[in-house]
């Protein structure tokens, strides 16, 4: 490296560079060294080879089918549902709280032409447990309109989709139809309801076409997610 430095210091240097041991400002100094200095790549190059050799032996392990869900609630946080609420929308099983998701909404925001700076928008995810169904939803407050993003599924054949508002500890409302053949979808919300959207939960159910006759849902809940305030 230099004459100060000898053969054994560069070959410390070098390892700790390799282990990232180095500080922010070593390490950029060894950098600028190694750039010209072939010894020391040399030494790097060796080190690097021989700390990776250490993992030959060990097996891969898969990560746990949950993690990814794990890690987005760690980074995002995961609103956590009424009790009750999916035993009254007749779902099984654990549900999956909304994400935000907020580039994909962003860019679904832009594609249908709701964005807007005079007025927060608020925004959920509904998310099948099996992933087999996304739906991004982004809730205007002034146009009191519900734009849906289906990014991932469809409805079943001979089956339409059906949206639903639960707020608090009500009974699931009906938000409409999902209008056959439209992805994006807009559906206008009734003011009335459109006060409950902040806070609430979005669920869309597998219905007959034409939708639940009975003003509960009727098939099987495929998704829901938390509406919050886009940031």
């Amino acid at each position: 490296m230099t004459d100060d430095i000898d053969q054994n210091e560069e070959m410390t240097l070098a390892a700790e560079y390799a282990l990232g041991l180095l500080s922010p400002a070593e390490a950029e100094a060894f950098e600028a060294v190694l750039a010209v200095d072939p010894d020391l790549r040399d030494h790097y190059a060796a080190w690097a080879e021989s700390f990776v050799s250490l993992t030959d032996d060990v097996a891969p392990v898969p990560p746990p089918a949950a993690l990814e869900a794990r890690i987005q609630a760690a980074i995002f946080g995961a609103p956590v549902a009424k009790k009750g609420l999916f035993a009254r929308l007749g779902f099984m099983g654990p549900a999956l709280a909304g994400v935000a998701a907020a580039i994909v909404v962003l860019v679904a925001l832009n594609q249908t032409g709701y964005l807007r700076d005079d007025s927060p928008l608020l925004t959920a995810e509904l998310t099948a447990a099996d992933e087999s169904l996304v739906v991004l939803a982004s809730f205007d407050p002034d146009a009191q309109t519900l734009v849906l993003n289906r990014t991932v599924g469809a409805p079943r054949e001979g089956r339409a989709l059906e949206m639903w508002l639960v707020a608090g500890d009500a009974a699931p409302v009906s938000l409409g139809v999902w209008p056959e053949g439209q992805n994006p979808a807009t559906l206008t919300v009734p003011a009335d309801l459109g006060a409950l959207m902040d806070g609430a939960i979005l669920a869309v159910s597998d219905e007959p076409v034409g939708g639940s006759t009975t003003g509960a849902p009727t098939g099987d809940v495929l998704a829901t997610g938390a509406v919050q305030i886009s940031v």
